[in-house]
């Protein structure tokens, strides 16, 4: 008899356990967001004045010696003959 009742309670046990899942609420975080891919070129806009392109190149990183060397678009860079010089 208290084989039975054994066998009665180790069978009521697993069927719960298996009607919960056996699951959790548990949610794992998101993947951060991939860096974005540093710049292997000027844009176009850069290249519209002379100002627009040493603001672009002023706000480049000045301390990586890894990555490539910016390329130029295709097309000449705009130039003024009323505007003053600019150092980069």
């Amino acid at each position: 008899m208290r084989t039975l009742l054994t066998m009665a309670a180790a069978g009521a046990a697993s069927l719960s356990l298996a009607a919960c899942g056996g699951g959790s609420d548990y949610s794992p975080a998101p993947a951060p967001a991939p860096a974005p891919a540093p710049a292997t070129a000027v844009p176009d806009s850069a290249i519209a004045s002379s100002t627009a392109l040493v603001g672009y190149l002023s706000a480049q990183k000045s301390d990586d010696e890894t990555s490539e060397a910016l390329t130029l678009p295709m097309g000449d860079p705009a130039t003024s003959e009323t505007e003053e010089p600019q150092s980069v």
